[in-house]
């Protein structure tokens, strides 16, 4: 009955992971973290397989069945190391894309990975991890605990990254990647405690598919919320950021909203071509993402070559300053360019003007347009 019930909690594992891969298959966010994380559910697939075959083989007794549960419990411990090391370079292409990639840097990762390896093949003469009876049953080795600490840096290093950088991050999407990544190590850490206390109750790996949902079910979100072309805040967004204010306000201080639009794009369109036109705006969506770096902003495209920013009143001008300091360095540059000339407007609000959003809009846009004549 027990059997049972965990290969049916397996299936509705693989019918999950199924599903995440069917929907990431085609997607590239060109930083290799979608690769991963596609290689991560494959990987974590796998091992719902080998654990439902140890469940199915083990205690029965037909032609090989000793050889083949010695065989398949190899390898399921064998992927045990190698998801959570997936699971490592994945979360390291947050913080240290450059490094993680750097061959040195990736042999010397994977050395949990590799001792685990040597362990398992020293395992069918030492009963390091767990031994397979005359009976075929599996039995768990006293030093199995081994196969844990072993991997334990591929939890502890991106967790301690995220909590390092939540502690120095200012900028608000920072804090809030890194306060997800950290509620998402949570559920396959309840897993291994269960599973390690309690001997014949398998929990490690359903835990880990939920979290997966879960990471999957926030990329959905900000596919929906992100400009494709930009990477930034679509229109969608900005929309969510106007019922927010209408809904709930912003309190007693003062925000403001800039539009920022880009001068003679038509133009630019016009005689460059097209494709021109949307390295222009990829540029132009660096030159805001600099601008706005480390504060607390709601950053996007509005449509078209128009773009906006949310922010306090207190820190408009300095992102206004920055925005006309970044397009001065665009356009000193020695490659070839387009002469990069915005237009900025913006408009000042209070939680108390809530239900005035049109005006505060119709102001930030009506400035924008009397600097784009100047």
């Amino acid at each position: 009955m027990v059997d049972i019930l965990y290969l049916q909690v397996n299936l509705i594992g693989m019918v999950i992971l199924g599903v995440i891969i069917m929907n990431q298959q085609n997607m590239d966010d060109g930083t290799g973290r979608q690769r991963a994380f596609i290689f991560l559910n494959y990987s974590t697939f796998i091992v719902l397989i080998l654990d439902s075959a140890m469940w199915l083989i083990n205690g029965k007794r037909f032609l090989f069945s000793i050889e083949l549960n010695w065989i398949v419990s190899s390898i399921y411990y064998f992927f045990n190391g190698f998801v959570v090391f997936v699971w490592y370079v994945y979360i390291s292409l947050f913080f240290n894309q450059k490094r993680i990639r750097e061959p040195k840097y990736l042999l010397i990762s994977s050395i949990p990975v590799i001792l685990n390896t040597i362990f398992i093949l020293l395992n069918y003469k030492y009963n390091i991890y767990f031994y397979i009876n005359e009976s075929n049953t599996y039995i768990r080795s006293p030093y199995f605990l081994i196969s844990v600490f072993i991997v334990i840096p591929y939890i502890v290093i991106p967790f301690v990254a995220c909590l390092k950088l939540y502690q120095r991050a200012e900028n608000i999407v920072e804090k809030k990647d890194s306060i997800l990544i950290m509620k998402i190590h949570i559920l396959p850490i309840i897993g291994v405690l269960v599973q390690v206390l309690f001997y014949g109750i398998s929990l490690i790996w359903i835990c880990s598919v939920l979290s997966l949902l879960f990471i999957f079910i926030n990329f959905q979100n900000k596919r929906i919320s992100m400009d494709p072309l930009t990477q930034l805040n679509n229109r969608h967004q900005f929309d969510i950021c106007l019922q927010n204010i209408q809904r709930d306000g912003v309190g007693t201080e003062s925000h403001s909203i800039i539009f920022i639009d880009v001068d003679k794009f038509k133009a630019i369109n016009d005689k460059y071509g097209h494709v021109f036109g949307d390295k222009v705006l990829i540029s132009v969506a660096g030159i805001l993402r600099k601008a706005c770096e480390k504060e607390e902003v709601v950053l996007g495209r509005y449509g078209g070559d128009e773009f906006y920013v949310f922010c306090k009143s207190s820190i408009r001008g300095k992102i206004i300053n920055g925005i006309s300091h970044y397009v001065n360095e665009y356009n000193r540059a020695d490659d070839f360019r387009v002469a990069l000339s915005l237009s900025i407007g913006s408009s000042d609000f209070k939680g108390n003007e809530a239900n005035r959003v049109k005006d505060i809009l119709e102001r930030a846009d009506k400035a924008m347009y009397e600097n784009k004549l100047k």
